[in-house]
């Protein structure tokens, strides 16, 4: 823009100047062109003075030396006397324009290419009082000349007119434009704007550079949620160029590959896991614009989930599911176990009435029968009960809870199994170390089915004369239970295995001993809704202690 400006300011500039000179031009040789018609005119006059009658004889003429053309003209046009040419071999004149004019009145003027001499010549004529015509004349050889004088002081004027011109123009041109090269169009203000007619530009430039900083400050925002979410996922997250190179990465994904960000940036997938499962997932979501894939890595499982983005390239999403995984695995092997434990009373309830009903059973032998019948309809009876506490425990939530008494849980328990401890000949007692009533939010019944359990197994693994204790006691911001008891204790290699579902100690060794081997997993997800932990102590023949802590309620640890 800037030199446009420039260059049509000094065009328009130039072309003025040029116009101006011009004109000058013409009018400096239009001035000397009448000059020399004056001085012509001045030279016949002085010629005319000399003779006292205003004629001018020949040989006046002949005497002096004249620089112009000196014609005598007679009034029927032949030429009398030329200082230049023979005046008798010259043509007759009398048509000519000036003769013409100076016959008719007094004076007369051309300016014309000369047939003798053939150049351009002025003349100047004036009629004589005794009727002759006496003409002057110059060539412009002699105007030329002055013409040549004034075009030299013209073409140096032009010269320095031009330089003056591309001076102005450019000084113009920056007056012009400065205003607008100071205008800051990241930043626009409109009160500073120096021309009127810019205004309306740099308000609409306001008004667009405030809707260009505000989508800034959207799409800002949006990036660093975007980035602040994808950085905090779990799941590694990767976006992938057409050709399956890797643009953008995660923090979860950069971990899962064990990789610096930057090396993997712009490293293509295959350079990475180039396994025939990987190639085949890669192959489907190309084609297909979707495919999942479960790999194992080590003691961890994680699932790939792949989708096309148009043209674009790829994403591809990397959860870990070790733990759903593993509670697939747990969920199968419980549903095994399920089968099995229901199966094996409803066997033995199957066979021994199949046997009563063969007739093969004596008389005497037939309520041992039916008592082996009970009791596995019995067993069948506690094992259904406590799937259906453990189901419950998944459908239990906070906002069940209410406040209750540890004393008054652990007094229900007690007493149901009161009769039990007698018939076991083994004490069971209730040590209150908390000075009052212990108050907790949860579930009650949940509680009571805790202690039940752990109570019910210190009486069955247990010999007479032993000894299970329920301990309550409290911490600043906790409540300590415990129970503990005096049985045959659990060996150190079994202990990690214990709360797991259908799991029983050495069951070879305790097989008259009742039970289905899930009390202890509801006793740790019971403990683990009440937001405390379970520990075990336990010495091979001298017994074992469960251990539990419990957060007080917040207004309970305030006092």
């Amino acid at each position: 823009m800037k030199q446009r400006l420039f260059r049509s300011i000094l065009l328009l500039t130039g072309a003025a100047v040029g116009l101006v000179l011009l004109l000058f031009f013409w009018v400096s040789c239009q001035y000397i062109t009448q000059d020399s018609f004056a001085s012509l005119k001045r030279e016949a006059n002085l010629l005319i003075v000399a003779d006292g009658e205003g004629n001018v004889p020949v040989s006046e003429l002949q005497r002096l030396q004249l620089a112009d053309r000196v014609t005598l003209i007679a009034p029927d046009g032949h030429a009398v006397y030329d200082n230049y040419a023979d005046a008798e071999s010259m043509e007759n004149h009398l048509q000519r324009e000036e003769v013409q004019e100076a016959l008719k009145g007094g004076e007369g003027r051309s300016r014309r290419a000369s047939e003798t001499i053939g150049k351009n010549i002025l003349y100047y004529a004036v009629r004589l009082p005794d009727g002759n015509v006496l003409r002057l004349s110059r060539t412009n050889d002699a105007v030329f000349q002055q013409y040549k004088i004034i075009l030299g002081y013209f073409v140096l004027l032009a010269l320095a007119v031009l330089c003056g011109a591309f001076w102005a123009a450019k000084t113009i041109t920056a007056r012009i434009l400065q205003p607008l090269e100071k205008l800051n169009l990241e930043q626009p203000d409109s009160e500073a704007v120096v021309y009127p007619e810019l205004k309306p530009i740099v308000e609409y430039f306001e008004l667009q550079q405030e809707k260009l900083q505000k989508e800034m400050r959207r799409y800002k925002n949006k990036k660093q949620e975007l980035k602040a979410v994808t950085n905090n996922m779990d799941e590694g997250l990767l976006f992938l160029n057409p050709v399956w190179e890797i643009e953008s990465i995660n923090k979860s994904a950069v971990k899962f590959f064990g990789k610096e960000k930057q090396e993997l940036l712009g490293t293509s997938f295959f350079m990475l896991d180039d396994s025939d499962e990987i190639r085949q997932l890669l192959a489907k979501i190309e084609q297909e614009g979707k495919g999942r894939l479960v790999i194992n890595r080590g003691s961890s499982y994680y699932q790939l989930n792949g989708s096309r983005i148009t043209d674009k390239g790829f994403v591809l999403l990397i959860m870990d599911v070790t733990a759903r995984t593993a509670s697939e695995k747990i969920r199968r092997e419980f549903s095994a176990n399920v089968s099995h434990e229901l199966k094996t009373p409803l066997q033995s309830v199957l066979g021994y009435s199949e046997i009563m009903l063969s007739g093969l059973v004596k008389q005497e032998d037939t309520k041992r029968f039916l008592q082996k019948i009970n009791d596995e309809a019995h067993n069948l009876l506690r094992l259904i009960d406590d799937i259906m506490q453990l189901s419950k425990l998944d459908e239990l939530t906070h906002d069940m809870m209410e406040e209750f008494t540890l004393q008054d849980v652990a007094q229900s328990a007690l007493a149901r199994l009161k009769d039990k401890a007698g018939r076991l000949q083994v004490s069971l007692q209730l040590v209150d170390s908390t000075g009052g009533d212990s108050k907790l939010l949860g579930i009650s019944s949940l509680m009571e089915e805790i202690f039940f359990n752990l109570l019910d197994n210190g009486l069955k693994y247990n010999h007479p004369g032993g000894e299970v204790t329920l301990r309550l006691s409290e911490g600043e911001n906790k409540y300590t239970v415990s129970v503990a008891d005096t049985g045959m204790g659990i060996p150190g290699s079994e202990l990690p295995h214990i709360f797991e579902r259908f799991y029983r100690v050495d069951r070879s060794r305790h097989k008259a001993i009742e039970g289905t081997g899930l009390g202890l997993s509801i006793v740790k997800h019971g403990v683990g809704f009440h937001g405390g932990s379970i520990r075990v102590v336990s010495t091979v023949g001298q017994g074992t202690e469960f251990i539990m802590k419990f957060p007080k309620p917040k207004y309970e640890a305030e006092k």
